[in-house]
């Protein structure tokens, strides 16, 4: 009887236990352009007055979330805030946005990227036609004769009056292929070379012609 009185009077006066309160704080975070970030306001909910774990886990989860962002543009504020509401280790929600300026910085940025990467691509097209121009067509008299016919076909009287022989001479000395200079090259390299080993080198060449597949290469080498 006086044990059951007890437990009723320790259970009356018993302190309830804290309940979960939400703590809400601000953070800035990178983007992946230097000098733009997000605005982000965090929540969580905690049970305590621990301010040095409340600091503790803000400081932890402002960490890991800026990881996160670090890796998205401005303009990808929904990405980004989805990513780490549903990746979140810590339980926090965050809802992030973007200030009218960094979304215009964010995006000069990406358009100067775009002309960036148009005019690097032009610039190699433009690359390739001229290594084509110079090794294909001017050093060859006859083909770029046709050329510059099939380009200016209501001019055929001019065609008398251009030195293609002369072009093609200075072509072919300055812009050799590299197929060409390498052939060059292992030309020198067997002219050097005493009989039996040259014998011994176009063997081994053989073997090799066979070994990608190519026996043919290696039947003409050896009729060579």
């Amino acid at each position: 009887m006086i044990e059951g009185w007890l437990d009723r009077l320790s259970r009356r006066w018993a302190r309830p236990e804290d309940p979960m309160q939400p703590v809400a704080f601000p953070a800035e975070l990178r983007s992946c352009h230097a000098h733009i970030a997000f605005d982000a306001t965090f929540e969580l909910w905690w049970k305590g007055n621990d301010e040095t774990a409340i600091w503790t886990t803000r400081q932890r989860v402002t960490e890991w979330a800026d990881q996160v962002t670090a890796q998205y543009c401005v303009t990808q504020a929904g990405n980004a805030e989805n990513e780490i509401n549903s990746r979140n280790p810590y339980g926090a929600r965050v809802q992030l946005v973007a200030g009218p300026q960094a979304r215009l910085a964010a995006e000069a940025i990406l358009d100067i990227d775009r002309q960036t990467a148009l005019e690097r691509v032009k610039q190699q097209a433009e690359l390739e036609r001229i290594r084509y121009l110079r090794e294909s067509v001017y050093s060859r008299p006859d083909v770029a004769r046709s050329y510059w016919l099939y380009h200016h076909p209501d001019r055929p009287e001019e065609l008398l009056t251009i030195r293609f022989e002369e072009i093609a001479e200075k072509f072919g000395n300055v812009g050799e292929s590299r197929s060409l200079v390498i052939a060059k090259l292992i030309g020198d390299f067997l002219g050097r070379l005493e009989d039996g080993e040259r014998r011994y080198l176009i063997e081994q060449l053989g073997q090799i012609f066979s070994s990608y597949d190519r026996p043919d290469l290696a039947e003409r080498l050896e009729d060579s």
